[in-house]
């Protein structure tokens, strides 16, 4: 069967057979077992829906939910009475600057909590689900959405120490449980993993799985002043170190970098910084910006209301560099049924992907939570030597090698055994905007209505 480096999510409103659902995952393939324990870290969730859609999730032994959006949760306690449930919106936590001795707090009004990830423990092994749906019912019938998944069995006497997907996810982990859920916890009977482990705290009892053979790269963002030893260990820092580790010998120089978000913030000082992490070895790529024409918006199948989970001021989106927008939808001369099915589906995936000239080969992909933004990937501080983060974050770096494939390919690519696939759901190359095309913003009134008769978004 055809290997993936990850999936793209079900798209129900599609269409059960639809070729834009070719190698699609959906959430019942996600949660499909018998969990001895459940860990949701996500922003939106909407309690009515995940009770529709995993209704075995209230008989669960163990249930731990960290969100960032209280104005979504207000069902969870009802009808999630098991659950622990804790609210990570940044504003309400207080923080410490690790630069003060004194241990000053610092406030993180500009902060979110923003990870869409399941942890989900099962009799002999542990799944690791990074995904870019909230869990709300748009994101899951009527966006493009990507996840990674794979499962991780207990430790063995011959298992390493650790790992480095181990030292991230539990850094990540112990990040959240400073403000919330760091009590010492009993977890014999959720596992075989955990039959001789004493107490311990969920970012302490992950250490029972050997997360040696990952297929890909964990890259997480904390809010913090990070400096020091812990300078490389997070946002755009983080993916320079891993790409610095990387064979670079199969770059080109007509390579580009494609940046495909849901969220514009103002691009000039993010777009640098992230231009410089991407390119710490081999020839240099141009960075490109992947973001729906206010046409392909309006033509999609939820018209202007696509934009809703898209935000964009104006200030934000004027700024940014003409040359480097590119449109989401696949153009018209495109044959690869996978593409034309997707033009009409609304981006909330977030991928920044190094790809050949072709648009075939995919040097490297990273799927996360993160937009564009200096409080998702980190804003460089003092001459490079502190990284300032606001937002947690989570995403999955591929490669080759990580893969354990020769090649990374995109739809269009020709795969062979030994290949993976990269499911982007846009044209490769991406087209250049046109002198006619409008970059969506989600305030803007327009003059052409959608077919539902609406003239914008929000206004």
């Amino acid at each position: 069967s055809q290997k993936y480096a990850w999936r793209i999510l079900n798209c129900p409103a599609l269409g059960v057979a639809s070729p834009g659902n070719v190698g699609a995952v959906s959430f019942e393939d996600i949660v499909a077992g018998r969990p001895k324990f459940v860990v949701i870290s996500n922003f939106m969730i909407n309690a009515e829906w995940l009770e529709q859609q995993w209704p075995a999730l209230k008989h669960v032994e163990r249930v731990v939910i960290f969100h960032g959006d209280s104005g979504t949760v207000m069902g969870l306690r009802g009808i999630f009475p098991r659950a622990e449930i804790h609210c990570m919106k940044p504003e309400t936590l207080t923080f410490v600057d690790g630069r003060s001795a004194a241990g000053k707090t610092w406030k993180n009004e500009y902060g979110c909590h923003h990870s869409k990830f399941f942890l989900i423990g099962f009799e002999e092994t542990l799944r690791v689900v990074v995904h870019t749906a909230n869990l709300i019912a748009c994101d899951w019938v009527q966006k493009s959405q990507g996840v990674w998944m794979q499962d991780f069995a207990p430790k063995s006497p011959r298992s390493a120490t650790s790992s480095d997907f181990e030292s991230v996810l539990r850094k990540y982990v112990s990040s959240l449980l400073v403000h919330r859920g760091g009590q010492v916890r009993q977890w014999k009977g959720l596992g075989a993993a955990f039959r001789s482990r004493a107490e311990e705290t969920l970012a302490d009892a992950l250490g029972a799985f050997d997360f040696s053979n990952a297929k890909g790269h964990l890259v997480a963002t904390i809010p913090g002043y990070h400096f020091g030893n812990t300078l490389d260990l997070y946002g755009s820092n983080r993916i320079a170190k891993i790409l610095r580790g990387e064979s670079s010998s199969n770059y080109r120089d007509d390579d580009e970098i494609y940046c495909q978000f849901s969220s514009f913030s103002s691009p000039k000082v993010v777009v640098e910084q992230l231009t410089k992490a991407f390119n710490v070895s081999g020839p240099h790529a141009p960075i490109r910006l992947v973001w729906p024409t206010a046409a392909e918006v309006r033509n999609s199948i939820e018209g202007y209301f696509g934009g809703g989970s898209m935000p964009s001021e104006h200030k934000n989106v004027s700024v940014a560099s003409r040359d480097s927008l590119r449109r989401w939808q696949a153009s018209t001369d495109v044959v690869d049924p996978f593409l034309v099915a997707r033009r009409p589906v609304m981006p909330h995936i977030k991928t920044w992907s190094r790809v050949s000239a072709s648009g075939e080969e995919v040097r490297w992909c990273l799927l996360s939570s993160s937009n564009l933004s200096g409080a998702a990937h980190g804003r460089s501080m003092k001459k490079g030597e502190v990284l300032h983060c606001m937002h947690w974050e989570l995403g999955i770096l591929v490669t080759p090698s990580s893969c354990g494939v020769a090649s990374l390919l995109t739809t269009k690519g020709q795969a062979k055994v030994g290949d993976a696939l990269v499911p982007l759901p846009f044209e490769c190359p991406p087209r250049a905007y046109s002198k006619d095309d409008q970059p969506f913003m989600w305030r803007e009134k327009y003059f052409i209505p959608d077919r539902f008769g609406r003239f914008g978004t929000l206004c």
